[in-house]
């Protein structure tokens, strides 16, 4: 198939959205299919071999001006292409087959008010949501998207999204379609897992019996960091040995919210890395009190590794966590805000025994959350959605 794939704006390297459209893009192109990739941004057309880029730019901004360029040049490019079907990540740019891997603009919008602390933050934020041109013209695109004619299905990556979908915008369930999320993770043996724990460990100075969690973050605000700190300052009060490892992007800020929370001690700062899998090995549990998020691909990425997680209801991977007819492979806790109960969760998986009926639950999960199998599903998606769209009388 001749397949053309939409993103607002594309950095392999970047972070979860960007970096999984690059791996179903070579994957798609491995399995012999012509894929191009259309986004509004990319510095580097050249950096998916397999993989033709048509950038609109080679600058990535964002603005409303910029995305209703990027929708106009986009819709020209999928008419124009002579493609057999197209999957838009963005719910900017309508497509055969939607996958709104970041879910929806506005559960996302909604989430963000609400992460606020006090009722006149979230009332400010709702009004600078409402004179945002970028905001409400998103939230415009994304509705005519939904309601296109052309649109054959929806690849929902979580139950959360499906449920953000018809929640929004009462799309039928036959147009909906789940695909769970999934990462790419390298084959690790026991001996190379225990190098890199012990590596670790002793390099940042965390002592025998402390229970080490393990939080990664590019946006550390929206993903619980504030929440997360309070209940390792409770964890302390209790006498709790435990140490966070903090991956991502952090700053003088959170040190010093770190250190007024009188927990600078039990924090580890080990800001980028490209070495994930070898924190998943240093680390017991991971923890992600996210506010918002589709399906977490931290989340996955841990239990793929066997190691037990902790989330939130706004977590659409928590189905993983604990799923209903399975044992719990972590914790998950209702509200993203509350430090008590993420504080219980965290001490509840101090204990080994615990852990380890964790990680027998999440036995085989690596098999079942890999991009291969992901785009095995989204693949006969995209062929069942060529064959109708072939067979749609031309106007």
């Amino acid at each position: 198939m001749k397949i053309a794939i939409v993103i607002e704006s594309f950095d392999p390297h970047a972070g979860g959205l960007e970096r999984s459209t690059a791996q179903i893009a070579q994957e798609l192109a491995g399995r012999g299919h012509r894929v191009t990739l259309l986004t509004g941004g990319c510095r580097d057309c050249d950096c998916l071999p397999g993989v033709l880029i048509h950038a609109m730019t080679r600058r990535k901004r964002s603005s409303a001006v910029r995305l209703f360029l990027f929708n106009r040049w986009a819709q020209r490019q999928l008419q124009d292409g002579g493609f057999d079907v197209s999957l838009s990540m963005t719910t900017a740019v309508p497509a055969s087959v939607l996958q709104p891997r970041g879910g929806t603009a506005r559960e996302t919008l909604a989430r963000n008010i609400a992460m606020r602390s006090t009722p006149l933050a979230r009332v400010v934020k709702r009004l600078g949501v409402w004179l945002n041109p970028k905001q409400q013209l998103l939230l415009r695109l994304e509705k005519r998207s939904f309601s296109d004619d052309g649109l054959v299905k929806v690849a929902a990556v979580s139950r959360y999204v499906i449920e953000q979908l018809q929640r929004h915008y009462d799309l039928p369930p036959e147009k909906v379609e789940l695909i769970p999320n999934a990462a790419v993770m390298p084959k690790v043996d026991d001996a190379q897992r225990e190098v890199w724990r012990k590596r670790i460990r002793e390099g940042f100075d965390i002592a025998e019996g402390e229970t080490v969690f393990l939080f990664a973050a590019i946006n550390p605000r929206l993903k619980g960091f504030e929440p997360l700190m309070r209940a390792l300052a409770l964890l302390k009060e209790r006498g709790v040995p435990a140490v966070v490892l903090l991956a991502g992007d952090f700053w003088h800020r959170h040190n010093r919210l770190a250190g007024g929370l009188g927990v600078r001690d039990r924090v580890r700062f080990v800001r980028h890395t490209k070495r994930i899998e070898a924190l998943y090995a240093a680390a017991d549990v991971t923890v992600h009190p996210t506010f918002y998020d589709p399906a977490s691909k931290v989340v996955i990425e841990s239990l793929m590794m066997g190691v037990p997680s902790i989330s939130t209801a706004y977590n659409g991977a928590s189905d993983l966590i604990t799923p209903a007819d399975q044992p719990a492979r972590g914790r998950v806790i209702p509200d993203p805000a509350d430090a008590a109960a993420l504080a219980d969760a965290m001490q509840a998986l101090t204990d080994p025994d615990e852990r380890a009926r964790c990680r027998e639950a999440a036995d085989g999960l690596d098999g079942l959350l890999s991009m291969r199998t992901h785009v095995d599903l989204l693949e006969e998606m995209l062929d069942r959605a060529a064959v109708q769209a072939a067979s749609k009388p031309s106007v």
